[in-house]
């Protein structure tokens, strides 16, 4: 009995002396291409938004439809900025047609190895109605999508949008189960969520999500009746507003999560670099506070 109980004192005592492992917050943050584009006094030219993005200290900038890929990317290795992610429409026709811009498969070819997600916001007007048939075309056409992406290591993210084909984040999984590719997950969007689903049972709605999910897009939000709020309330600084961002993080972290976090940003009526500069700030307070909860 005195020699059991000597080794449990001895274990007990060695385990005091052995540094204990802090938890860390480390996973890539970056900046939505909106944050350059929708916010009041944001550089006008891609160098100088490039410049900016790293002057804060964010992880990366976003690419997006709307712009060129090839002078973005362009302008962000010269600064030595990544691309985490990119921003694209994917449309599905009445029979199961496929368009989006053109310019996509380039950018997914030229981001081989350099850890590229696209991430999909779909659009399906002919099945809107019929989404038992919708999902099926609209899952084939990710495969497809998601079978070329695939030799270049690219992923491919469906991206829950209000008035969208998908909306919910339940649905951004069950198409990602119908693809069934490796390469295709889901991104959980917390200002679309609160605005489309209330915040209402989101941590188990997140945990659902996160075997799939490759990208969380979060920002300050005010909590309450979120379904009837405008975007100025549900899209602010990270740091503003009463809805607690860091509870998602944590709760993500806490789970094992890995992927992205993307910094939502649209249309904030906020000066550009003081934005973004409160945003990063407050990631650098979630990161402390993780180390320490």
């Amino acid at each position: 009995m005195y020699k059991v109980l000597l080794i449990i004192l001895s274990a007990l005592f060695i385990a005091g002396l052995m540094p204990v492992e802090k938890k860390q917050l480390n996973n890539v943050f970056y900046c939505f291409n909106n944050g350059i584009r929708t916010l009041p006094n944001a550089p006008q030219n891609f160098d100088d938004q490039a410049a900016l993005i790293k002057k804060i200290g964010f992880d990366g900038l976003g690419g997006h439809v709307s712009e060129d890929y090839f002078e973005r990317r362009k302008t962000l290795d010269k600064a030595g900025v990544k691309m985490p992610e990119m921003y694209w429409g994917f449309s599905v026709g009445p029979n199961g047609e496929v368009s989006y811009k053109e310019g996509l498969k380039a950018a997914i070819k030229d981001s081989k190895g350099r850890e590229l997600l696209v991430t999909l916001v779909l659009t399906a007007k002919d099945h809107m109605s019929d989404k038992a048939k919708g999902d099926q075309l609209v899952a084939k056409g990710i495969r497809e999508l998601a079978d070329f992406a695939a030799p270049y290591q690219v992923k491919l993210a469906i991206y829950p949008h209000v008035n969208n084909y998908c909306e919910t984040s339940a649905h951004s999984v069950k198409l990602a189960r119908l693809v069934d590719r490796k390469n295709v997950g889901v991104v959980f969007n917390t200002c679309h969520f609160l605005k489309v689903e209330g915040q209402e049972g989101w941590k188990e709605k997140i945990l659902d999500a996160l075997p799939y999910l490759y990208m969380v897009s979060i920002n300050g939000a005010d909590a309450g009746n979120t379904k009837d709020m405008g975007w100025d309330q549900l899209i602010q600084p990270l740091g503003e507003g009463t809805f607690d961002t860091y509870a998602i993080v944590k709760l993500l972290k806490d789970n094992g999560y890995d992927g992205l976090f993307g910094l939502q940003c649209y249309n904030i009526k906020q000066d550009c670099e003081v934005a973004l500069t409160k945003s990063l700030n407050t990631w650098r307070a979630y990161q402390k506070r993780y180390s320490e909860d």
